[in-house]
């Protein structure tokens, strides 16, 4: 793999994992089976991650998404999510509204999302999904 895209799932247990919090799920050995991959991280899961912080500017807020480049939300992901976003509303399989953001951000730039919640993102058609947990 050469780039993926993170779901929120991975940075909160990646974040708990170094911390010694709770039990190991696998973020940090997926980092390390992974080395050369580049992370990017998409605005939703960004925004989803920073809320857990009383001060998202902190540095410890910043320590573990600084390194990472953000993957916006464009024009082409709207209309990417619009379309998502019906057929899976009409196919009675509709995921989370920020899921749906982040995976239609992959999708949009071809590249696969990291996830412990692989039951969700795998309803997107076309998306990639790569499970970290064990």
């Amino acid at each position: 793999m050469e780039r993926v895209a993170l779901d929120t799932s991975f940075l909160i247990d990646l974040q708990n994992e170094r911390r010694g919090r709770g039990g190991v799920v696998g973020a940090i050995a997926f980092l390390e089976a992974h080395p050369d991959t580049e992370l990017l991280l998409p605005s939703t899961a960004l925004g989803e991650y920073l809320e857990g912080f009383a001060d998202p500017s902190s540095a410890a807020a910043q320590a573990l998404i600084a390194p990472l480049r953000v993957l916006d939300v464009t024009a082409e992901v709207a209309r990417h999510y619009a379309a998502v976003a019906r057929a899976l509303r009409d196919s009675g399989q509709l995921i989370g509204t920020n899921d749906l953001w982040i995976a239609c951000a992959a999708r949009v730039a071809g590249i696969p999302v990291v996830t412990r919640n692989v039951a969700h993102f795998r309803r997107v058609p076309g998306l990639t999904v790569v499970a970290y947990a064990r």
